[in-house]
């Protein structure tokens, strides 16, 4: 054979192509192989100068692929975690996210601007819930709903009062989450009684849209999924919506304010939201019971009702609801980091299905539209580091988000960014539930209230965000998880454009004041500025910013029930007089609670600051605008509309805290006065509380009345309108 050049060992191997160099213009380890090849036979002298070379390149091979080997798996082991955690600046994310706009760091605005106008058809309104004000929580046939039970009203023998842990004889105990033990929603503000005080309060605002929701056990006591519903339900509501579009008031409906009827959860057999399969999987075991509500629903009030919504702030009624404040947090629905997935997934496609049959039977010949309302309070980096932007964007992605992308996003799933932290623990959409998750909203809801700073933490929390809020800086509200800037919901109005780019209704936005008196609740300058500061941001996102808002519903029309914590937190624009007393049905301490009869309505003064507002459909200076009006106003003679013409004297003593009403009123027979048949009108005692008038003697019952800018006279809650005569 010929002579084989063979390179001294002492030499080494060819050198590897270096990174500017390619592999053709490097040298061929492969070469020395290529020269053997074919051979059949080696000489003595060459098996001998192999026996010289191999071992040394065997001693150089082990340990520099032992190298590479551990090399590679380290690297690989630093990129698994890696794509898990998103990164160790921005954790689930792929690219970080940005500082979020239109204010950069630090230029957050101390002042606001008071100027400007809103859209034309820009929708003012007001909203309430059905546990929180209607009261008659025995009456008319409802059934127990699952807050019945959480504060510990007596719920035995109502329907649906038989669960596998209600309360089995009184006094009832309340949850243990239930902060102002005692307070129900057994009364409320009464309105299923006073719902005709509660319009007529609204015509004296102006108010023209008013936000409400329908109790599902009301409709059906039991939650059935069968049968005809509860006539006497569905009789008051169609009589409620019958009387506010006689005074010009457009329904905002929502079906679901998290009254479930408790009969639909009684475990272990019934887990309502909550149920799963045996794999834990979700599983839709209250689906049919849904369906066959808001079927009912679109059927019974779809001709009088235009805007639904199907879930109101359905991150409430999952999260908190597992054990953090809010009801059922019953065992063994308590795992935060669990349950709330569960009851989160159920709902979203409940809130699918409710609008594919709303879409599919009812949207064409109803002409209606239909969305959800999810909450978010804004969450601003505190610093302007990456892992901050990264952790406030997670807060808002792993809330908002979490009930928002899979109907709004592309593709009908969680955010990408939740799956990548969550992992398997986040439970799977299939196609079909995707496919009709998607685009399954004419409107995007959003409740907003308060805002905070946000920083990175190595700890998940009790959210998997990462994070941790703070709120140095921020007014506080008498609610301690409530403080104010405006620019926060202009920040989040753009985050949601910036995601979704949708059509959007402020469905909430309130702050809460305590009180003791009317007289020291109608003073609510805190509430009237942050009114101020938050419509004017709405605006700005508007016009400057290009975000797609067409509403905005302040909370709330009334005080009312604030869930857990009771009545002494006050959101209300108008305030209430409980006439507090014994409740025999309420949970011990009972002799302090919302009763029956008689309550005392009156306007504060962010009341009529947000008449002048929607009046114009433009914004007003806080600071410029006058009170609501002194008892003084009621003082004159007034032409009854109701009544042509019949005529009324009030007299208003001094001081003007009570007064007196005479005048004339039809004959026999008549609905107008002659001035020959009339009869005598009073003389009956009022009293007076600033913009409201009551007479306990003008009817079989007490009446009030609101002094009305737009009208120049007096709104009654039997409908009347007295005009002044100037």
């Amino acid at each position: 054979m010929s002579e084989r050049r063979m390179q001294p060992a002492a030499q080494g191997y060819p050198a590897m192509p270096s990174r500017d160099k390619g592999f053709a213009d490097a040298p061929n380890p492969s070469l020395e192989i290529s020269e053997h090849e074919g051979s059949d036979s080696e000489s003595s002298d060459g098996q001998a100068e192999k026996s010289r070379c191999c071992p040394s390149k065997q001693k150089l091979i082990f340990p520099v692929g032992v190298a590479l080997l551990l090399g590679v798996v380290l690297a690989l082991i630093v990129w698994l975690i890696t794509q898990q955690q998103g990164g160790s600046k921005c954790r689930g994310f792929e690219k970080c996210p940005e500082y979020p706009l239109p204010y950069a760091f630090g230029t957050w605005p101390k002042t606001y601007n008071y100027t400007g106008r809103f859209p034309d058809g820009f929708v003012w309104g007001v909203g309430t819930a059905s546990y929180q004000v209607e009261g008659a929580y025995r009456e008319g046939g409802r059934g127990v709903s699952i807050w019945d039970t959480f504060t510990g009203a007596n719920t035995i023998d109502m329907p649906g009062g038989n669960c596998s842990y209600c309360c089995k004889s009184t006094p009832c105990t309340p949850n243990e989450h239930m902060v102002d033990k005692g307070a129900t929603g057994n009364v409320a503000t009464n309105s299923y009684h006073m719902f005709r005080t509660d319009i007529a309060l609204m015509k004296s605002m102006g108010l023209k849209h008013y936000r409400f929701s329908i109790a599902w056990p009301r409709i059906f006591p039991t939650g059935s999924a069968t049968g005809e519903p509860n006539a006497e339900g569905v009789r008051w509501y169609n009589t409620f919506l019958d009387e506010l579009l006689a005074a010009g008031i457009q329904p905002y409906v929502t079906l679901y304010h998290w009254d479930l009827p408790q009969a639909l959860l009684s475990p272990p057999e019934l887990s309502g939201w909550w149920a799963r399969d045996k794999d834990g999987k979700p599983v839709g075991q209250i689906l049919p019971n849904w369906k066959h509500y808001v079927d009912t629903c679109f059927r019974s009030f779809g001709d009088k009702v235009k805007v639904w919504v199907t879930f109101n702030e359905p991150w409430t009624s999952t999260k908190l609801a597992s054990g953090s404040g809010k009801a059922p947090s019953i065992a063994p629905f308590m795992n935060a980091s669990l349950d709330p997935y569960i009851a989160a997934h159920n709902m979203l496609n409940a809130h699918a299905a409710a609008v594919e049959i709303y879409r599919g039977k009812y949207q064409k010949s109803q002409g209606g539209i239909i969305g959800i309302t999810n909450n978010q309070d804004w969450r601003e980096p505190k610093t302007d580091s990456l892992e901050d932007i990264a952790a406030a964007e997670r807060a808002i992605l792993f809330q908002l988000g979490w009930f928002s992308e899979p109907i709004f996003g592309a593709y009908g799933d969680y955010p990408p960014e939740m799956r990548a932290v969550f992992g398997d623990n986040l439970p799977k959409f299939t196609d079909a539930e995707k496919k009709l998750l998607k685009g399954s909203a004419d409107f995007f809801g959003l409740n907003h209230y308060s805002t905070g700073w946000y920083a990175a933490t190595e700890e998940p929390g009790w959210d998997m965000t990462y994070g941790v809020s703070s709120e140095d800086g921020f007014i506080r509200a008498q609610s301690t998880w409530l403080y104010g800037a405006g620019w926060g919901l202009r920040k989040l109005l753009n985050w949601v454009k910036r995601r979704y780019n949708p059509v959007i209704y402020v469905t909430e936005n309130g702050w809460s004041i305590g009180a003791k008196t009317a007289e020291q609740a109608a003073n609510d300058t805190s509430r009237v500025m942050y009114y101020a500061n938050y419509t004017t941001e709405v605006l700005s996102a508007i016009r400057q910013d290009g975000v797609d808002v067409r509403g905005y519903f302040a909370w709330s029309l009334l005080d009312n029930f604030e869930w857990e914590m009771g009545y002494p937190i006050r959101f209300g624009t108008a305030y209430v007089d409980y006439n507090p007393g014994l409740d025999s049905d309420a949970p011990l301490p009972n002799t302090h609670v919302p009763t029956a009869g008689f309550q005392l309505r009156r306007r504060k003064d962010s009341s009529c600051y947000l008449e002048q507002v929607w009046r114009e459909n433009m914004m007003m200076p806080p600071n410029g605008v006058a009170s609501c009006v002194q008892p003084g106003i009621f003082q004159g003679r007034y032409r009854d509309v109701t009544q042509p013409g019949c005529q009324r004297l009030v007299d208003v003593y001094v001081p003007p805290t009570s007064g007196k009403i005479s005048g004339t009123r039809p004959g026999p027979g008549r609905t107008s006065c002659d001035n020959v048949t009339d009869i005598t009108y009073g003389p009956a005692s009022v009293t007076i509380s600033g913009s409201t008038v009551v007479c306990r003697g003008c009817r079989s019952g007490s009446s009030q009345g609101f002094w009305s800018a737009g009208s120049l006279g007096i709104e009654w809650d039997d409908g009347a309108l007295w005009q002044k005569v100037i």
